[in-house]
């Protein structure tokens, strides 16, 4: 299995023997790929559809390939659609990996607390379009460049609310790449509280920064925020 966005892998894919398949993206008669909200499978040509979208219990192009790898296995050894889709849907994601832990009067929440840099949180950033997403994020400054990460805020984020010690320089950054829907909260409890009441569609705690300015790890933190969440919510 050779990812089909990778153009030298898909170059490749043309030289080596026996039965290839491409993920990623429809390119050539055997192959695994999201098309029209639903995940399809195609082997010599015939195609079929296996999953919709809105059935997975997870979101973000990396995770949707990570299924189309296991779909292909599944269908090399024969596992029937129906047992593939009921596979997908009951898997559970690794809690503070773009942990989908709660929604409520409308607005989803995302616990991605193991994003501790951020090329991780740019991932999550990533996997949202067309709705509005308040980003908590922050913490203990890695220093790293954040260049990507402001250009993605500006693609896919409505408001970013920071926290923890690299506030400073998270906001100078955001400001200076043209995004200024910033706002600062002293601790987590309050940054939850502020998401809430901007009543977006999701909110995300993604750090892209250490945590131990404020807890011990990114599970405190993750644990944290959950329980904020759920507290605020009603459904602790």
């Amino acid at each position: 299995m050779l990812n089909a966005k990778d153009e030298k892998l898909s170059e490749f894919s043309k030289l080596a023997g026996g039965e290839v398949f491409l993920f990623g993206a429809e390119v050539g008669n055997n192959c695994c790929y999201v098309k029209n909200d639903a995940i399809y499978f195609k082997r010599g040509g015939a195609e079929e559809k296996i999953i919709d979208i809105k059935d997975c219990p997870f979101i973000g192009e990396h995770n949707y390939q990570n299924a189309e790898c296991a779909i292909i296995c599944a269908k090399l050894e024969g596992v029937s659609n129906e047992n593939i889709r009921n596979a997908v849907m009951s898997f559970k994601v690794p809690e503070h990996r773009l942990e989908k832990f709660a929604q409520k009067d409308g607005i989803s929440f995302y616990n991605d607390s193991k994003a501790t840099n951020p090329e991780a949180s740019l991932v999550a950033i990533n996997s949202f379009n067309d709705c509005n997403v308040a980003l908590i994020a922050g913490g203990r400054d890695k220093m790293t460049d954040l260049s990507e990460f402001c250009e993605a805020i500006k693609k896919h984020i409505s408001t970013v609310i920071l926290i923890g010690e690299a506030s400073d320089r998270f906001e100078e950054n955001l400001k200076n790449s043209g995004f200024e829907n910033i706002i600062r909260e002293s601790s987590m409890e309050n940054a939850v509280n502020k998401s809430i009441e901007l009543k977006p569609d999701v909110v995300l705690l993604s750090p892209a920064c250490a945590s131990f300015d404020m807890f011990s790890g990114y599970e405190e933190r993750g644990k944290v925020f959950k329980e904020d969440v759920l507290s605020r919510i009603g459904q602790l």
